[in-house]
C-alpha cells in the first residue's frame, strides 16, 4: 500500500467564477495535502481564465488544461464528458481520481477520508461520501435522509443491484465515486453516461467504500446544468443505451454468472425507460412540447417505456392540477380580502 497516495481532483469550468472560487478554496483547505488539482478551462470567460492562471501560478499542485473552443454543444450536451474529462484523465498522475463540478463543494476533510477508505481495505476500488444539499448561498438544505444507508465497505455488485431494485443503499446527484486511477483507465475512463458507467461498469467489480462523515455539498440553483438539460429533453437515453454496447455491460457482469448478467441488462433497460417516462410526463405537464418530443423520439421503440408511462403521466398531471387549484384558491382568498 502506498504510504502517501496522490489524490487527483478534476474540475471543469466556464462561467461560474464565484462558485468556482468557493469550490477551489475548499480544495485549498483540504486536510490531506498530497493533491493534484486539474482545472479544465473550457473556453472560459476572460475573468475566469485570469483567476485560473493566478492560482496556478501560486500553487504547484494545480495543472491547467485549456480549450480554445467550448466543448459544450446544445445538440450534444454531454460531449464535454468525453472531450474534456478523458484528456484530463490522461494528464492525471494521481492514485485516486475524483471528478467534481465547479458549483459544488467538498468538506475540508473529504480527500483525507476518501484516502483512508482505500488505505484501510486493499480490495477497495471505489469510495464515496455522503451528499448533502446546499442552496446558492452555501446554506444547508434540511432534508430527511432516505438513502445511502450502507456499511463502510460493501461488495460493489450488491450496491448496484440494490440500487436497481429501488433499495436504500445508494443515491447521488451525479458523480460521487472516487475511483482508483488504474481501475478507471482500464474500465474505459469517462463515458458519456458518466453516472451509470461508474455504477454498473466500475463499482460492481470491487469493494466500494463509504464514509457518511465525509460530506459532499451538492449545490442546488437555477443555472444547474442538469436542470437545463432535463427541461430541454436531454435525459441521457441514447447515452445509457449506448453504454450497454460500448462497455459490454452484460459481458462484464458474466463474472457473476450469465443469468445475473442478463438480469442486470434487463433491469437497467427498465430503469432507462422508467426515467424517460418520468421526464416525459414532467415536461408535458409544464407544456414543454419540444423537450417532450425529443424524449419520445429516443424512447418510443422500447416496449418497456409504454408500460412505465401511465403512472408518471397520472402523477404529473394530477400534481399540476392540484397546484393549479391551490393557486386559484389563493387568488380567490386575496380577492375576497
Amino acid at each position: 500500500m502506498i504510504k502517501n497516495p496522490l489524490f487527483t481532483i478534476i474540475m471543469d469550468t466556464y462561467n461560474r467564477l464565484v462558485m468556482l472560487k468557493e469550490a477551489v478554496d475548499a480544495l485549498f483547505r483540504q486536510t490531506y495535502n498530497n493533491l493534484e488539482i486539474i482545472l479544465i478551462n473550457n473556453a472560459a470567460t476572460p475573468e475566469t481564465i485570469v483567476y485560473l492562471n493566478e492560482i496556478a501560478g501560486r500553487d504547484k499542485r494545480i495543472k491547467l488544461l485549456h480549450f480554445k473552443e467550448n466543448q459544450y454543444s446544445p445538440e450534444d450536451p454531454v460531449k464535454m464528458l468525453d472531450t474534456c474529462l478523458n484528456p484530463a484523465l490522461k494528464m492525471a498522475a494521481g492514485d485516486y481520481i475524483w471528478y467534481q463540478s465547479d458549483d459544488d463543494l467538498i468538506a475540508d476533510d473529504y480527500a483525507e477520508k476518501m484516502v483512508a477508505l482505500f488505505r484501510d481495505n486493499p480490495e477497495c476500488t471505489t469510495a464515496a461520501g455522503l451528499p448533502v444539499s446546499i442552496d446558492i448561498h452555501g446554506k444547508t438544505i434540511q432534508e430527511p435522509r432516505i438513502s445511502n444507508f450502507r456499511p463502510r465497505y460493501v461488495r460493489g455488485d450488491i450496491l448496484a443491484l440494490d440500487y436497481l431494485h429501488g433499495g436504500k443503499m445508494f443515491s447521488a446527484p451525479g458523480t460521487i465515486f472516487t475511483i482508483k486511477r488504474d481501475v478507471l483507465v482500464k474500465s474505459g475512463g469517462f463515458h458519456r453516461s458518466i453516472e451509470y458507467s461508474q455504477l454498473y461498469g466500475i463499482v460492481p467489480f470491487g469493494i466500494s467504500g463509504f464514509d457518511e462523515t465525509a460530506i459532499f455539498y451538492w449545490r442546488r440553483h437555477e443555472s444547474q446544468l442538469n436542470k437545463q438539460l432535463t427541461a430541454n429533453g436531454w435525459v441521457g437515453i441514447k447515452e445509457s443505451f449506448s453504454l450497454l454496447k460500448d462497455w459490454e455491460i452484460e459481458k462484464r457482469w458474466q463474472v457473476f454468472g450469465k443469468k445475473l448478467a442478463k438480469k442486470i441488462v434487463h433491469l437497467f433497460e427498465n430503469q432507462i425507460c422508467k426515467d424517460a417516462a418520468m421526464w416525459l410526463a414532467i415536461n408535458l405537464s409544464f407544456l414543454r412540447f419540444k423537450a417532450s418530443f425529443r424524449i419520445f423520439k429516443e424512447i418510443w421503440k422500447h416496449p418497456c417505456f409504454w408500460v412505465k408511462l401511465p403512472w408518471p403521466l397520472f402523477m404529473a398531471f394530477h400534481g399540476r392540477a392540484r397546484q393549479s387549484l391551490h393557486n386559484l384558491k389563493i387568488l380567490i382568498m386575496k380577492k375576497d380580502n
